[in-house]
């Protein structure tokens, strides 16, 4: 195709109760985090962007031993179809594939640790 690579972002976000943690780099994901996942607050933990390219899978390396490879599968009208596996050290937590809109989020709900949960949102853009 012609013009720039579409970038995939993915960020590790912790939804909480504790106030203290609310993250002003999510506010403008806080309205749909929180219809998805129902709690207050959300800080993000780790974050990664890279460039998509063809028959290439990604290694994003979101800290805490959280590992997310995306594999771009195909793009239909500004439709990507991603295979996306979500890792915590040598544990699969997710593996599907996925279809995100430019411009839109995709969140998935991942472990618990302690009252809180870990989600994973992955956005595309160009």
């Amino acid at each position: 195709g012609c013009g720039p690579a579409a970038q995939v972002q993915a960020r590790l976000i912790r939804a909480t109760q504790d106030e203290k943690l609310a993250d002003a780099r999510l506010k403008t994901l806080h309205a749909q985090l929180e219809k998805k996942f129902g709690y207050p607050y959300y800080e993000q933990m780790g974050e990664k962007q890279e460039a998509l390219k063809a028959d290439t899978t990604n290694r994003l390396d979101l800290g805490e031993g959280f590992v997310v490879f995306v594999t771009p599968k195909s793009v239909t009208k500004k439709v990507h179809e991603l295979d996306v596996e979500w890792t915590s050290g040598k544990a699969s937590l997710v593996k599907s594939t996925v279809k995100i809109s430019e411009g839109g989020y995709l969140f998935i709900k991942g472990p618990g640790v302690a009252n809180d949960w870990i989600v994973l949102a992955l956005t595309v853009h160009e």
